[in-house]
Order: C-alpha cells, then sequence, then structure tokens
C-alpha cells in the first residue's frame, strides 16, 4: 500500500522500525525519533488519500481533539506532521496489546474483574465528555492494555464535539456498526449517550463473548430490536452463572434506543460500579468459542475506522498460540468423552451431583476451557505485543487477605450503624468511613497490600466507636448533634438541655444550645443552598452555606455542603483552566498554557493530567528552542560564519547534552574554526612557508582540508590562495656560486660544496648563508636572499686576505 520500509527516515528525524497496524487509509509504524532519541507510533496517511481533503482532516482532528485530553488512561497524541506528498500524526507507544486480545488469552475471568478493568475507561470517556469530546468508536479493539495492566483508549480520529467553542466540529458518521447506537447510524450530532451506548455493548461482549444481535448485526435491529439482556445471554450460552441484576438491569438500559432511557452521564456509571461492585465468588463470562467466525462483516462504507490496526504475532508467541490451541483441542475432545460417559452412567445421577454443587446465581462459575479462542469479527484488533504478568498467587493470597479484612469490616460498620453511630460519632465515624473509601479504592485498583492495611486502620477506628457506645452524656450531645443536623431545633435544646442538666460545666453542651437555638435559620439557608445548587448557580449556595456556617460553625452539613460547592467551583475552574492550557498548547502558546496549567495545578496539585499537561508545555519550549538554534546554527553553517554556528550548537547542548545533531555539528564547527585561523595565519605571512617545518604544516592543512566532504565557497577560495603561495614556496630558483678553486665552499641549509670554480644550485625562496674557508686565509660569509619568481643569481665566494 505504501511505500515505506524499515529504517527508511521521515523529515529527517523519525525512522521507521516496524510496521504493526495498517487499514484502508495508512498504515501504523513504531517509529524512533532521532532528535529526542525515544520511540514513539506513527499513524501515516496513505499518499494516494494526500489529495482528499476530507482524508487528511480526519488525521487532522484526530491530532487536534487527542491533544487536548490530558488523562493517564488515553493514549497522548503529540503532532501533526505534513508535507507535500505525506501526512501523519506522532503519538505516545504503548508497549502492550488490545483488549480484545487481552480477553482472548486471559484466563477466566469475573464481572468484577471486568468492571474493575473497564472503570478507568469509563473514567477517561467522563473526562473526554467534561472537555466536550465523544469519542463514537469505543470497542474493545481501541482500548490498550499496557505493562502495568492498564486499560489505555485510543483512536479518537472519529471523535465529535458535541460543545460550542473554537473546535465545534459537524462530524455525525463514523464509527464500527455492530458498537454504533441508532442516533449515529442515522447521523445525528454526536452526544455522549452515544459512548454510553458502545460502552454497554463492550461490557456485554466482555461478559457473554458476545455482542448484541450476534451473529446476525444488521442497521434495522439496532434501530429496532431490543437485545436479550445479558443473563439470558448467559442462559442461551449454556453458562448457569448469572450476573447481579442491578448491573444486568444497567447494560440493558445503556443499550436502550432512545438516549433519555440511558444513563445520564458517564459520572453516574462510575458511581454505580463504585457502589455495586460484586466481591467474592461470581460468573465468569464463558469462553471465545470458533462460532464467531460467522460473524457478518460491515459493509465497505460502514467500516469508518481510519486506520484499522493490524496484529503482528512474534514467531515464539505463534508457536506459544498453536501450543495453546492443541492444548484446548485435547481438553475439548476429553470433556466431550467424559459429557458422554456422565449421559451414558445416568442423567438422573448427574442432574444430583449438579444440583448438590451448583453455585448461587451471583458466585462465580468456571466454564471449560476448551472454548477460550472465539476470535472476535466485530473488532479489530490493535498492535498484540508481549507483556509480563504479575504473580498470580502471591496476588490471590493478597486479595483474599483484603477481602478478609473487608468483611471484618462491614461487620463492625454494621453494628455500628444499627445503633446510629453516624449520628452521634459523626467525626470518627467520617474518619473511618475515609479509610474504607481509600481502602476501597485501592482494592478496586488491585492495590491488596495497602488496602488491607487501609481496612485494618478503619477496623481500629470501628472498635474505639464500639467501645464508646454506653456513656449517657455522650450519647445526649451525639443525639442533639443529631437533632441540630437534621434542623429540629426543639429536640436539640432538649438534648443539651438534659445534658447540661447532667454536666452543667460542659462547655459543649453549652454551645450546642445555641446552636440549636439558630438550627431553623440555618436549615432555611441550606435548604435555600441545595436549591440554588441544584439549579445551577453555585456562587448562590456558597453564599448561603457560608451564612448557615456562620450562624453554626459547627454544622457538619453546613461544612460538608460548602466544601462540596466549594469543591465544584474548583473543580469547574480546574476544567476550564486546563481546556484553556490545552488550547493554548494545541495554538502553540507555551508562556500562556504554562500560565493555566500552573494555576490548575494550584486547584489538583497530585493531579496526573496536568503534571502531564505541563511535562507537555516544558517538552514544547524545550523542543521549539532547540528548533530555532538549529536554524540558526543552518543559516551560519551556509554563509559559513562557524562561530555563531558555533555558539548556536552550544545553546542547543545547554538544553539536552545528548541531541546528535548539535554534537556533530559542534565538532563541525570547530574543526572549520580551527583550519579557517590556520589559513588566515599562512594567508597573512606567507614569508614563514620559507621554513621547512612551516611549510609542511601548510602542506597538511592542505590535505586536511582536500580530505573534507564539503567546503562552501569562501573555504576553497582559502584553499586556492593558500595553494599559489605553497607552490610559489616550492618553486627554486637558479643560483650560480663562483670561487677560484682553493676556498671550501658551504651553504647553510643546504650544506657542503667543497672547491670549485663555477657551480649552479637551485634554491627555493629563502634566506641562506654561504661561507668559504682557506687554510691561512680569513673566512669569508655571505648572506643572500633568495626571492620567489626572480632570475637567477650570481654569487662570488673567494677567501682573498691572508691571517
Amino acid at each position: 500500500m505504501l511505500n515505506l520500509a524499515k529504517n527508511q527516515l521521515l523529515f529527517s528525524r523519525f525512522r521507521l522500525s516496524e510496521l504493526i497496524g495498517q487499514g484502508g487509509m495508512g498504515q501504523v509504524w513504531l517509529v524512533w525519533d532521532q532528535e529526542l532519541e525515544i520511540q514513539i507510533a506513527a499513524k501515516i496517511l496513505d499518499p494516494r488519500l494526500m489529495s482528499d481533503p476530507h482524508r487528511v482532516q480526519l488525521l487532522k482532528n484526530e491530532c487536534r481533539n487527542t491533544r487536548r485530553l490530558a488523562h493517564p488512561n488515553i493514549v497522548r497524541v503529540f503532532d501533526f506532521h505534513r508535507s507535500e506528498d505525506l501526512a501523519f500524526i506522532s503519538m505516545e507507544y504503548v508497549d502492550g496489546q488490545n483488549l480484545n486480545d487481552y480477553r482472548r488469552q486471559k484466563e477466566p475471568i469475573g464481572i468484577s474483574q471486568i468492571i474493575r478493568l473497564i472503570k478507568p475507561v469509563i473514567n477517561a470517556l467522563a473526562y473526554a465528555h467534561d472537555i466536550g469530546l465523544v469519542h463514537r468508536d469505543v470497542k474493545t479493539g481501541n482500548i490498550l492494555i499496557d505493562q502495568q495492566q492498564a486499560p489505555r483508549l485510543t483512536d479518537f480520529g472519529i471523535a465529535g464535539v458535541f460543545k460550542s467553542g473554537p473546535h465545534a466540529l459537524e462530524i455525525t458518521s463514523g464509527g464500527s456498526l455492530f458498537c454504533m447506537s441508532p442516533q449515529q447510524l442515522d447521523n445525528r450530532r454526536p452526544t455522549p449517550s452515544d459512548d454510553i451506548y458502545a460502552l454497554g455493548v463492550l461490557l456485554y461482549q466482555m461478559i457473554t463473548g458476545y455482542p448484541p444481535f450476534y451473529p446476525d448485526i444488521t442497521r434495522d435491529r439496532i434501530r429496532h430490536e431490543p437485545p436479550v439482556t445479558v443473563n439470558e445471554r448467559l442462559q442461551q450460552l449454556a453458562v448457569e452463572a448469572v450476573i447481579p441484576d442491578s448491573i444486568d438491569a444497567l447494560i440493558a438500559n445503556m443499550l436502550a434506543k432512545a438516549p433519555d432511557d440511558r444513563p445520564g452521564s458517564m459520572r453516574e456509571i462510575e458511581a454505580f460500579f463504585e457502589q455495586t461492585l460484586p466481591a467474592g465468588n461470581e460468573p465468569t463470562p464463558p469462553p471465545y468459542s470458533p462460532a464467531a467466525e460467522i460473524i457478518r462483516q460491515p459493509p465497505a462504507s460502514e467500516q469508518t475506522e481510519m486506520i484499522a490496526p493490524v496484529s503482528v504475532t512474534p514467531p515464539q508467541r505463534r508457536k506459544k498460540l498453536l501450543l495453546n490451541t492443541h492444548r484446548n483441542l485435547i481438553k475439548a475432545a476429553s470433556l466431550l468423552v467424559a459429557f458422554i460417559v456422565l449421559l451414558a452412567g445416568g442423567l438422573w445421577l448427574w442432574h444430583y451431583l449438579a444440583s448438590q454443587h451448583r453455585p448461587p446465581a451471583a458466585m462465580e462459575t468456571p466454564v471449560s476451557e476448551q472454548n477460550q479462542a472465539l476470535p472476535d469479527k466485530t473488532d479489530v484488533a490493535p498492535e498484540r505485543l508481549p507483556q509480563t504478568a504479575p504473580d498470580p498467587t502471591r496476588l490471590a493470597a493478597e486479595k483474599m487477605e483484603a477481602e478478609n479484612k473487608l468483611a471484618e469490616f462491614m461487620q463492625l460498620k454494621q453494628t455500628l450503624e444499627t445503633k446510629g453511630a453516624s449520628k452521634w460519632g459523626a467525626e470518627p465515624y467520617q474518619g473511618m468511613s475515609q479509610l474504607a473509601d481509600e481502602a476501597d479504592r485501592l482494592l478496586i485498583e488491585k492495590q491488596y497490600a495497602p488496602a488491607t492495611a487501609k481496612y485494618a486502620a478503619a477496623i481500629a477506628r470501628a472498635q474505639e466507636l464500639v467501645d464508646r457506645v454506653e456513656p449517657v452524656l455522650k450519647q445526649l450531645l451525639a443525639e442533639g448533634q443529631a437533632a441540630i443536623e437534621a434542623g429540629n431545633g426543639p429536640l436539640a435544646e432538649e438534648k443539651f438541655s438534659i445534658a447540661l442538666l447532667i454536666d452543667p460545666d460542659n462547655p459543649m453542651a453549652r454551645e450546642s444550645l445555641q446552636r440549636a437555638k439558630n438550627s431553623e435559620a440555618v436549615m432555611r439557608l441550606l435548604e435555600s443552598g441545595n436549591r440554588h445548587e441544584t439549579e445551577g448557580n453555585r456562587v448562590a449556595a456558597r453564599s448561603d452555606y457560608q451564612e448557615a456556617l456562620r450562624l453554626d460553625p459547627a454544622s457538619n452539613k453546613a461544612r460538608q455542603a460548602l466544601a462540596r460547592v466549594d469543591g465544584q467551583l474548583r473543580d469547574q475552574q480546574y476544567r476550564t483552566l486546563m481546556s484553556e492550557g490545552l488550547t493554548a498548547i494545541h495554538n502553540k502558546n507555551y508562556q500562556l498554557a504554562r500560565t493555566k496549567l500552573r494555576q490548575a495545578k494550584k486547584l489538583r496539585p497530585q493531579a496526573r493530567e496536568v503534571n502531564d499537561a505541563l511535562a507537555q508545555v516544558d517538552q514544547s519550549i524545550r523542543l521549539s528552542r532547540i528548533e530555532s538554534y538549529r536554524r540558526q546554527a543552518i543559516v551560519s553553517e551556509q554563509s559559513e560564519n562557524w562561530q555563531p554556528a558555533l555558539d548556536a550548537y552550544q545553546q542547543v547542548l545547554q538544553v539536552d547534552p545528548t541531541i546528535q545533531f548539535a554534537v556533530q555539528g559542534k565538532q563541525r564547527a570547530s574543526k572549520h574554526i580551527r583550519i579557517n585561523k590556520r589559513l588566515n595565519f599562512f594567508l597573512k605571512q606567507p614569508a614563514v612557508l620559507e621554513s621547512d617545518r612551516q611549510l609542511e604544516n601548510a602542506l597538511e592543512l592542505m590535505a586536511e582540508i582536500e580530505a573534507m566532504d564539503s567546503s562552501g565557497p569562501r573555504l576553497q577560495k582559502q584553499y586556492k590562495q593558500l595553494a599559489r603561495i605553497v607552490k610559489t614556496a616550492q618553486t627554486p630558483i637558479n643560483i650560480i656560486l663562483e670561487s677560484d678553486t682553493f676556498t671550501d665552499i658551504a651553504v647553510y641549509k643546504v650544506g657542503k660544496l667543497g672547491r670549485f670554480a663555477s657551480r649552479e644550485l637551485k634554491l627555493r625562496p629563502g634566506s641562506y648563508t654561504v661561507v668559504g674557508t682557506r687554510d691561512g686565509y680569513q673566512d669569508i660569509r655571505k648572506k643572500i636572499i633568495v626571492k620567489p619568481e626572480q632570475g637567477p643569481m650570481r654569487v662570488t665566494i673567494r677567501c682573498e686576505v691572508k691571517i
């Protein structure tokens, strides 16, 4: 399809490493970014589609939409790259496999494990909806499981914007048929309910092994026919265990035809699973079955996924998969034989044993391993990458310990609730509940050891409360406190009055008595604030709650309401700042982006998305600086101004000393500066070439210049000038020495010549000393200067003066 190959270099920066996906619109490659020296993924548009503005815009939309998202469970997109004949987006490379392959290869997993795996995706979708984006293609093929077993949502190529603003789009079509809502089929404007429907399809498929309406998935059935419930489908598949009715009803509501009949938001679904997550033994989804091979593929017009990933299986993994398939077939055959024997032995005995050992409806029932390889034809699998699983034995032990602590805590909590501890022990009870909530969160995130420690702390708090049940005075104070929180002033006055009779000096009772007198006014303010809050007027609600807290500083309701509204206002401000910051990043206004994101960080210092976005800003500023210095260096090199070029490369290395183009450029510039200094030395002082050593140095310099890969016109001109003076310095001049045949002649730098009447020498330009010696006569010494390009020179040397 594409004329791309391994090790091919794109934009003088991105080197192709491995093809990891392909589809109708292009290919996905694993790429090495040579400048930043990191691995990324590149989604490359087929060059034959570059003439189609719509296809190019889809790729650009994916980059623009996803760059606005900074969430730990959403694959990050870095930038959009385009030339005259090529376009692609660079994105984060996730080393893992898609949820479809994960479900196929994983051991049988229960409903709680499925929900824990999908919950981060629900949170990511809720976050995208808060920003104003609808994914519109939520399916197992677009969820990657990384090496930490964390799901990562990807492929926002057909995402639609449902909120007004500068990024509002009129995208209505697109998606994979089996997970499209009826509204999406009718090309209506995107809404979050489309993703809620697709999430229902995903859960349905993860639990049963099949999407709704399998194997005959048609547009008409999606629009008009209600699918059978998950439990009904499990019964059809002969799976005895069922999922809890509340979860079954939720999935049915998510698959409702009308958006108004579905849950109101992803946040609502997330909250539901927080409260109803199954525990203990639970139903195991049926394994994949070869029957799924016959599932109907959507027409080409319905397959709108921009670039469908391709599964790339290494040879070792293929061998393992074949071995597992062989083992599964043997197991299946063995089970079939056993089944026939059981039937032959008597149906009544089999029925009796099954009834004795059948688990409860909410318990998990193992399913034969023979069918664990159902190919899901309704989805397209992204790259399959090897992953290292944690030690299952250790995890199982830690999980069991955490669940035992949870059971112990729940017993204590139930005891406290029957005694109204939430009213008379509000503060300790709240602390206990916070510890339990933290433990629940850790348990859901599979951090079993920390969850055990939190549950132990919550148990200790609960036991403290149990030990404080009896004291009458504290009971009265608790009842009076509860009456104030309920707005029952007369009852509170009665309780605190009785407490003061028991302990007249009790400061809590005296103070609470005044609170009771203000309780009706506080209640009216709380009701008013709640009404404003329901109407969305959080500023007015905050004012009412503040006044209520002023009248009753100890009012838990007022304090919690004020904290809740303050939290909502902070959340709203946080989302606004994040949106403005990400928009500024998109517009490359990095200073504004940093300002907005730092303001957001003050509201949520530990938020991963804001820290990731700030890191992206720093990275963008860093890359911008590097690119600016690189351009300066290139311009200076082209004009052979090597010192400014060297300065620019050194600036890059101050930002990052590992940038290779700067390391190489610094070496190149330093070499040219050194050569230039030596050239200027010889060109300004050509007389130094009279020295043999300096002449050798000049010749070495010429050889070094000749060996260079490239040189500019200025260097070539200097080289020619040096070549001329070197040639002149090497050209000899005829010198005729005349004597009397009695005088011994010697020439410094030449040697002894002996006695002669006349002798011709060839000397290159320079200064020479001629010495004559004769016994009985004074020595004679003459200094001669041989000038370049002069004619023959005669020199007479005779010793004529006797000693």
